[in-house]
């Protein structure tokens, strides 16, 4: 199987991105500024960031990502071993299992604040230069259109002419944003450049064709499911989500994946096959991780534009592991249909 992505369109996410951004500066800052207030600048999400924040049990995980990591949201410390499920997850530890003991997570879901690039890069300098950008240009607007109440501002400006004063604004800033965030992603490679060790995964020395056919079985039953991350619907549901800001879909895709992912880690690969497998391996974590940032959106919009730059990447890469694999079978006197 080629592997044949529908294009998610860029222009649509890098504008979502940037609003995404705008919302964690405006959302709990913009008060503080001098300008007007009153404003409603994406058409009521600040809500939905408000929802996508909620954290119950106060633990330091949203409730979305609890359902994720299979904690319980309801309890701030799932196993019961003295730290919060927040706490377990940034040190990159199990919050499932009891300390001592709990080892650290394989391939951990790039979840909380050990993992938000956006708070890492989003200093106060650079908050205070969007802002007070923006905040010049809705007082030279205020002033030539002779408004003098947030009602009255509401009542004549068009959110166009608002989405434009902040576009303008995050303009200059976002180079460096970009710049920042590729910096930060090279300190937790595990994010992107995914590697894995030999001792995470199963070789068996048992080359017959009987067995390569069996494994490759396996594995072919996991990238064919309907739910994959690699299927058109689950690219589909993407592209929903960033339209109407409803991500059960997505959630509901890496929950489904997280159990394939369990499958194909203990899949035990002919050694003729083993550095096909780690790479495979290697590619899937990577698109479930890229799945993860878009959904992640909400609340790490920069970890996203890294994301969306992956994304463009891993076709390719896909596509070339798949060609190997069909040479490999055919040296091996075996057809396959990847």
């Amino acid at each position: 199987m080629k592997l044949k992505i529908k294009k998610i369109p860029i222009a649509t996410i890098l504008i979502a991105i940037i609003f995404a951004i705008g919302i964690l500066l405006f959302v709990g800052a913009y008060s503080k500024k001098d300008a007007l207030s009153t404003y409603n600048l994406w058409g009521g999400k600040e809500t939905l960031v408000e929802s996508q924040n909620k954290d119950i049990d106060n633990d330091g995980l949203r409730d979305w990502e609890e359902d994720l990591y299979k904690t319980d949201y309801l309890n701030p410390d799932t196993d019961g071993d003295g730290y919060l499920d927040g706490e377990e997850i940034n040190s990159g530890h199990n919050p499932l299992v009891k300390a001592p003991g709990d080892d650290k997570i394989f391939n951990p879901l790039p979840l909380g604040d050990k993992y938000n690039i956006t708070k890492k890069v989003l200093n106060s300098e650079i908050i205070d230069s969007i802002l007070d950008s923006y905040v010049a240009q809705k007082n030279e607007y205020i002033n030539d259109n002779d408004i003098n109440s947030p009602d009255m501002f509401a009542a004549r400006t068009k959110t166009s002419t608002i989405q434009e004063m902040f576009l303008r604004a995050i303009k200059d800033a976002y180079v460096p944003l970009i710049e920042e965030a590729n910096k930060v992603v090279l300190e937790i490679p595990e994010i992107f450049n995914i590697e894995i060790a030999d001792k995470d995964i199963k070789i068996s020395e048992d080359n017959s064709t009987e067995n390569i056919k069996s494994y490759l079985a396996q594995v072919s039953s996991i990238l064919k499911s309907d739910t994959f991350f690699l299927q058109q619907q689950a690219f589909a549901a993407i592209s929903s989500a960033l339209k109407d800001g409803d991500f059960s879909k997505v959630d509901s895709i890496i929950k489904s994946n997280e159990e394939k992912l369990s499958k194909a880690k203990e899949i035990i690969a002919p050694s003729s096959w083993k550095e096909i497998h780690r790479k495979g391996l290697e590619l899937t974590f990577l698109i479930r991780n890229i799945f993860i940032s878009f959904r992640d959106l909400p609340n790490d919009p920069l970890k996203t534009y890294v994301a969306l730059d992956e994304l463009e990447k891993f076709a390719d890469r896909w596509n070339q592991l798949m060609e190997k694999a069909i040479d490999l079978a055919n040296q091996q006197g075996i057809t396959i249909s990847l």
